[in-house]
């Protein structure tokens, strides 16, 4: 299947290195009886590597992402790029800060603190259409991203969604995406998720135990930090949240310090370095619902053997995807007429309505 050309972008990076970061005493998650940035640090800052964050925007002027945001898209056709989050509650802003925050000052220093983010603005609000999710996952995989982070989720296993999904990972991309909050209210599968090759993220507490608002499920790959995560607010302040809209960025982070680290590696041996590696305290052997293969662990995986295979394990998982995804999104073959227009779309309403959503709780703000 081939995609219609993108209109190409100029690529614009720091003209110098970032100073060396310094996490804010509020980022649990980086401190050394947890993800222990200082020495993961020491061996990979995310040099090179260009995040997507496909999401509300991301607020470019925030002190703690100067000089990390590139100009991006706005798919919801009200900006000139990707650099304005007008969301209630900065989310884009938010996931880019636990990615790529510089933390000069003490304040939000992201996982991966030189690695850049691409924000693709498909959302203003608390939901999107999925062809603009689609569409923006497709520009991001066009437009450079090593690595995609999705903290949206829609209970349709929507085809266009599914091939947009497909495409990024044909093309050598680490597509990470948050498995959503509704464990306590029914938890349904949630795409793109639960799609073939994506690295399903579902949410931990500070003890490394399942967070129980996290949806869980076969296709769960990871698990991640998911409550009282401080970070960028898109008015230029900080904010504390939780949810796994913030586990998803965290193994997103991770992804792109293994990708600067190991730039001759595919994508499919990054996703094989993160599950290989994760921290399974806890978790039943294999492959478990509620934390997949593990809590992220970045130090872990940084210092691994190589992967033998180039593949991404997570297509050959055959519990990857719930059986209810696999059998109803039609064949390939017969959803072609999308994809002549999927990247020049001029509208958000071609998707009958069915809306993708962010998955969060209410948190307060600091």
């Amino acid at each position: 299947m081939a995609y219609a050309a993108l209109p190409s972008l100029l690529a614009v990076y720091p003209a110098s290195a970032p100073a060396a970061p310094v996490a804010a005493a509020a980022q649990w998650p980086l401190d050394a009886r947890h993800f222990d940035a200082s020495r993961v640090w020491s061996l990979s800052e995310g040099e090179h590597v260009t995040v997507a964050v496909v999401d509300t925007g991301v607020n470019a002027r925030h002190p703690d992402l100067t000089d990390r945001v590139l100009p991006g898209t706005d798919l919801t056709h009200q900006a000139a790029t990707g650099q304005v989050d007008l969301s209630d509650d900065s989310h884009g802003t938010s996931v880019a800060g636990v990615i790529a925050g510089g933390g000069t000052h003490g304040e939000v220093a992201g996982l991966a603190p030189r690695s850049t983010v691409l924000p693709v603005r498909v959302s203003v609000g608390t939901a999107a259409d999925p062809l603009a999710l689609a569409e923006g996952i497709v520009y991001a995989t066009r437009h450079g991203a090593g690595v995609i982070n999705v903290s949206m989720v829609t209970t349709t296993a929507d085809p266009q969604l599914r091939d947009a999904v497909a495409y990024a990972v044909r093309h050598d991309v680490v597509l990470v995406a948050a498995a959503g909050n509704n464990g306590r209210t029914g938890n349904p599968v949630t795409y793109p998720a639960a799609f073939p090759g994506v690295v399903a993220v579902s949410g931990t507490t500070r003890t490394g135990a399942f967070w129980p608002a996290s949806e869980s499920g076969p296709y769960v790959s990871l698990a991640g930090p998911a409550v009282g995560i401080y970070s960028t607010r898109s008015s230029g302040g900080h904010l504390t949240e939780s949810g796994t809209s913030y586990s998803a960025p965290f193994v997103a982070a991770t992804a792109a310090l293994l990708r600067s680290r190991y730039p001759k590696e595919s994508a499919g041996q990054i996703v094989a370095r993160l599950i290989g590696t994760a921290d399974r305290t806890g978790a039943r052997s294999g492959r478990d619902e509620h934390v997949g293969y593990g809590v992220v662990d970045p130090l872990k995986a940084l210092g691994a053997a190589e992967p033998a295979s180039r593949a991404n394990p997570l297509l050959s998982t055959a519990d990857s995807v719930p059986e209810r995804s696999r059998a109803s999104g039609g064949s390939t073959g017969n959803r072609t007429a999308w994809v002549a227009g999927i990247v020049g779309a001029t509208g958000l309403a071609a998707a009958a309505g069915v809306v993708v959503r962010r998955r969060r709780r209410a948190a307060r703000a600091s």
